[in-house]
């Protein structure tokens, strides 16, 4: 099994994170990503964002605004910790779309990833390759 690496664009120069990618997987490293941060990943299990930018210090209010009415809160500011509640969120059921938020994730993400021409990942915001990572270890866990 190949190794993998996990990465945000955050505020990094374009140049760096573009090669940061091509290095790793140069090395032979399974590459995941978000630009700009983690947090988008997580806001896709609640919210149906269609891509474009949107600045990481939008993300966690968008979250809350979803998960306070379900009981759970994440702290982006400080701690980043996925409480017991927020994750069993994060693989609980939506009723709206009658499937489980980490599917809708998946759904949105590759939906977001697909518009984009890959040629500088840098430029891809708002998007994540989250699920190409969590898609291999579902695959996994499957009989």
């Amino acid at each position: 099994m190949k190794s993998g690496v996990f990465f945000d664009k955050d505020d990094f120069p374009d140049q760096d994170f573009n090669q940061a990618i091509v290095l790793a997987s140069a090395k032979g490293f399974r590459v995941a990503y978000s630009n700009q941060a983690f947090e988008y990943w997580l806001l896709l299990h609640f919210n149906d964002h269609q891509g474009g930018a949107l600045h990481r210090n939008h993300y966690a209010k968008l979250i809350n605004k979803a998960i306070q009415p379900l009981g759970a809160w994440y702290d982006a500011t400080v701690s980043k910790v996925i409480t017991p509640e927020f994750f069993h969120l994060l693989f609980g059921y939506d009723a709206k779309y009658r499937k489980r938020r980490v599917d809708l994730a998946i759904e949105r993400a590759k939906r977001i990833y697909d518009r984009y021409p890959h040629q500088s990942p840098a430029e891809e915001e708002s998007s994540t390759t989250v699920h190409v990572l969590l898609d291999r270890l579902l695959a996994l866990s499957r009989p």
